[in-house]
């Protein structure tokens, strides 16, 4: 009953705070949902340091901060600013260089035996939530942008709350199909997709002109969204349990750490932002 309660107050609380700085504040080009992208990937960035921890060696936080949040910085002064979008690929090899850089450094103090492992998580916490979180931002500098990003939050959060909803009811024979999450059941997968197709259909019956053509594309959208949103809960648990740990922090009521509510929104964000600009940009 409390995991059910926690669920609620983050359903009916949290996803309309989100919404509202999507939907309904758009001003100064969505400034406030940069300032939260800005601080969820932070926290997930020291997180995602803790849980490699366990297993690589790993740069010390202040230098994992720089570099994790290099990319998301420059797609934020790309949307916020309207700075040339080349200045987010300049980014990415400045993170790169600087990363094998800072190794270089090591080298000469004598701490060169852990060198791949330092590199390698440096590298992992770049992509995730770095680079992944960047199409948040960059999404905002779309035509139509607040109900854009607010079908994709939909699609994601249906796909989470229908999938936990269709487990808890009919997944009891049905589980253990994913060793790395056990709880996962093809009765939850069913869930997933139907949540986020029903939120795709929704928003294309309310916002044609945002969403325009045949249905079968929202479909689509919403299909491989909710795959990639479930490959992105499952892959951040194999992460975890790799570590030995079960949540990757407790700021978030429910959920446990940061890392844990966004991991299907960072996976899903660059397939979304793909599709849609082949089916509905082009």
């Amino acid at each position: 009953m409390k995991k059910l309660i926690e669920r609620l107050l983050l359903f009916f609380v949290g996803l309309p705070l989100i919404l509202a700085s999507v939907f309904f504040l758009p001003h100064n080009t969505y400034l406030v949902l940069h300032i939260e992208l800005l601080f969820f990937c932070a926290v997930a960035i020291i997180e995602m340091r803790s849980i490699l921890s366990f297993k690589l060696p790993v740069y010390p936080l202040p230098v994992i901060l720089f570099l994790g949040l290099l990319i998301p910085v420059s797609a934020i002064l790309y949307a916020v600013l309207d700075l040339p979008f080349r200045l987010i690929t300049f980014s990415i090899a400045i993170a790169s260089v600087l990363t094998l850089s800072f190794e270089f450094l090591l080298g000469f103090s004598g701490k060169f035996e852990e060198a791949i492992g330092r590199i390698a998580s440096a590298f992992i916490i770049i992509i995730y939530p770095g680079y992944l979180a960047m199409y948040l931002s960059i999404m905002t500098a779309w035509q139509h942008a607040g109900t854009i990003l607010m079908l994709f939050l939909l699609m994601v959060f249906g796909c989470d709350s229908l999938a936990w909803f269709f487990g808890m009811l009919f997944g009891k024979n049905n589980r253990g199909i994913v060793p790395a999450s056990p709880n996962k059941s093809i009765a939850g997968f069913a869930g997933g997709f139907l949540g986020s197709i029903l939120a795709g259909l929704l928003a294309r019956h309310l916002f044609p002109e945002v969403f325009p053509g045949h249905s079968i594309r929202m479909i689509i959208l919403g299909l491989l969204t909710a795959f990639a949103a479930i490959v992105g809960d499952i892959i951040e648990s194999s992460i975890k349990r790799s570590a030995g740990i079960k949540d990757s922090g407790t700021l978030i009521p429910g959920r446990g750490g940061v890392l844990d509510s966004i991991d299907s929104i960072l996976l899903s964000a660059p397939i979304y932002y793909i599709l849609f600009d082949f089916l509905f940009r082009t």
